[in-house]
């Protein structure tokens, strides 16, 4: 359960009025150790480091006349610069810090000063390493007159830079002990799911086969009709049980998403005689709302190709929009479907819709022009 953050709210600014002018650099110390726990504790880490970020404001306005922005903080929020409510970033400092701090390789620096293109504005930015494993996230400051000393900023700064990097790792460190029970907690219903449903399936799914081969051989049309039936409905509850035990295998680590496509392209491509393309124009790293759901999805539509395309190609394609919005695009070449021709007792589709409902994306199934069917689905930006 998450501590209250009012705590270290109303101390933090309680004792900054309180203290001497000369010790206003130092009162910070008491009301951290509160902002750090909070942190770690956090059960929504954005709106957590949004309300920091309000009570730091002040701090830094007072005493470096700056103001203060995060960018690079935990994932889904990588991209995102957040910022008090009360500052308003210059124009064009999202996209220039982007580039600096995230973007164009810094990895060594843990300090970085320099002036704004085409701007007044200087940024002093410390690097906040709450995971080796992680791209680092920066604390800027912006000063909108000349940028002040190094060591002068750094006395202030500091205690502030370290309390959000104990609690930025804190945080992280909590979500992987998270993410890894219910990766072991999946893994243990895939077990079961193995060891009970799929074998009692897989053996009803041989017997109605035997059953349907009898009937046909003995002319008992009616009951050939039924056995058939049967052995049609352990296949398929059969097939859906086997990608669930898959599913639940799948472990995917928020910011790996493309990785996990480029893995379930080469899994689908082993099953079928399919020729498969993946044209990647979003870098190694996306992030989604959940990229779980997506890789769902995902791994639904190629299961889709697979069984019912009939097509010798298959192409999946990851863009970035002008909107700065994710489309994952998957078409075939095969006799082409549309969402409403599916049968009454196939839910792949619709459960494929709920997914991309719950990362607030849109899906659509649409037939090719030159034959087969196009999957898109277009996941809105996180930083919007």
């Amino acid at each position: 359960m998450a501590v209250s953050i009012p705590l270290w709210m109303h101390n933090f600014p309680r004792l900054l009025r309180a203290q001497p002018e000369k010790q206003k650099e130092v009162v910070c110390a008491p009301a951290l150790t509160q902002l750090v726990v909070d942190l770690a504790c956090s059960n929504d880490i954005r709106q957590s480091l949004e309300h920091v970020l309000n009570r730091l404001q002040s701090y830094v306005s007072f005493h470096l006349n700056a103001d203060i922005f995060l960018i690079g903080a935990p994932s889904p929020y990588r991209d995102q610069l957040l910022h008090a409510s009360t500052a308003t970033p210059p124009i064009g400092i999202a996209g220039q810090l982007r580039y600096q701090l995230t973007e164009h390789g810094v990895h060594d620096a843990n300090e970085l000063r320099y002036k704004l293109p085409g701007s007044a504005f200087s940024v002093h930015a410390l690097q906040l390493p709450f995971d080796k494993n992680q791209p680092a996230c920066w604390m800027v400051l912006c000063f909108n007159e000349r940028l002040p000393d190094s060591d002068q900023i750094n006395r202030i700064s500091a205690p502030v830079a370290e309390a959000l990097t104990a609690g930025l790792s804190g945080w992280y460190r909590q979500q992987s002990r998270i993410n890894a029970a219910i990766s072991s907690e999946k893994a243990a219903h895939a077990a079961e799911l193995h060891d009970s449903i799929a074998q009692i399936l897989g053996y009803m799914r041989i017997k109605a086969s035997r059953l349907t081969d009898q009937c046909k051989r003995k002319a008992e049309p009616e009951l050939a009709e039924i056995s058939q039936d049967l052995c049609h409905q352990a296949q398929s509850a059969y097939r859906q049980t086997r990608e669930m035990i898959a599913c639940s295998r799948l472990s995917i680590e928020q910011g790996q998403l493309v990785s996990a496509i480029s893995q379930a392209i080469s899994e689908f491509e082993q099953r079928s005689a399919i020729v498969f393309e993946m044209d990647n124009r979003v870098g190694g790293q996306l992030l989604t709302e959940d990229d779980s759901q997506t890789i769902f999805i995902v791994r639904e539509a190629l299961n889709n190709i697979v069984r019912h395309s009939h097509a010798s190609h298959a192409r999946v394609q990851l863009l970035r929009q002008k909107d700065s919005s994710i489309r994952i695009r998957i078409e075939d070449n095969g006799k082409g479907i549309s969402a409403d021709e599916a049968r009454p007792d196939s839910f792949g589709m619709k459960i494929m819709q709920e997914r991309a409902e719950k990362i607030h994306a849109n899906l659509f199934i649409l037939p090719r022009k030159q034959g087969g069917t196009r999957i898109e689905l277009v996941i809105p930006d996180l930083s919007a």
